[in-house]
């Protein structure tokens, strides 16, 4: 099958590359002018520069393929260039599905993310939403994934915790309370590659997450212990946290956006009982794989 693959060069997608090749597809990627030199020739991928929210961009990639699957997300937004929830997540949706539906193709894998619905108090969440609305009406064979927090070496969740855990002072915010139940690269990405072939998981969502489920100060202790350092943590409610980060967002250096604000206050867990047994997941444990993910830039500047 010669599967077209959106944000190729992505933490998922640099992992869902070789899975495809390793289950026999031919892959063809889209990618930026200036992400290029992120796929190395070696890997044999047939490599196309266009941008996702460019219609002809999007039918050129497409023709000639049998599949798609569709990766393309922002966690921040940086919307004096034009990267918005709206436009990288239900534009750029709408652009690849449009395509696709125009050139004859019929299969879309497409990945959301968990916690996407209508109600949701973020925008991330729901424009994920409105994105899977998009390919479930696409008339397409479908199959989305909702994944929870991935994990693996080379992710953006640990940079960012380690960075946190090493500020002079660590806002606590509402207690940090929240569960998240990060689920490995490896589970995510071998059954996104295995889907194409089984018909029996189409017209079907499925959401993922760990085996372990962590308020996420406990996750942020755990990351502090691998590096030996004890943050000095400041208690902020979040009726106070909203309207000051809604300030201090417009500052690229803060570390927080009012839109990230609102993800890290609900939990982000789920029941994974129907992927594992679709799929015949073995779950990665999470905890004892940290010391692995954090960054070593503080350890050497230590």
């Amino acid at each position: 099958m010669k599967v077209l693959l959106t944000g190729a060069t992505g933490f998922v997608g640099t992992a869902l590359r070789r899975e495809l090749r390793e289950q026999g597809h031919e892959v063809r990627a889209l990618v930026r002018t200036q992400s290029v030199g992120s796929i190395d020739r070696r890997e044999g991928i047939e490599v196309m520069t266009g941008d996702v929210l460019d219609s002809h961009a999007c039918l050129r990639a497409v023709t000639g393929c049998d599949a798609v699957v569709h990766l393309v997300g922002i966690r921040r937004e940086l919307p004096n260039d034009g990267i918005t929830y709206e436009a990288m997540h239900t534009e750029a949706t709408y652009t690849i599905m449009d395509a696709a539906t125009r050139s004859g193709l019929e299969r879309v894998v497409f990945m959301s993310g968990l916690g996407a619905r209508p109600d949701a108090p973020s925008r991330y969440h729901r424009t994920k939403f409105e994105a899977e609305e998009i390919v479930r009406k696409s008339g397409l064979r479908w199959t989305i994934f909702r994944p929870s927090v991935i994990f693996g070496e080379g992710d953006e969740f640990h940079p960012l915790v380690a960075d946190l855990v090493h500020r002079p002072i660590v806002p606590v915010i509402d207690g940090a309370r929240s569960l998240l139940q990060p689920v490995s690269l490896r589970n995510v990405a071998g059954p996104m590659a295995r889907t194409l072939s089984m018909p029996e998981t189409q017209g079907k969502v499925f959401e993922i997450a760990g085996k372990d489920r962590l308020a996420f100060i406990d996750i942020m202790y755990a990351v502090a212990r691998n590096y030996g350092v004890w943050p000095n943590t400041l208690s902020v409610s979040s009726m106070f946290a909203k309207p000051v980060v809604k300030f201090a967002q417009r500052f690229r250096g803060f570390p927080l956006t009012l839109e990230e604000l609102y993800m890290l206050l609900e939990d982000n867990v789920c029941d994974p009982e129907v992927f594992v047994k679709t799929f015949g997941v073995t779950l990665d444990p999470y905890e004892e794989r940290i010391p692995s993910l954090c960054p070593r830039i503080y350890e050497l500047a230590a």
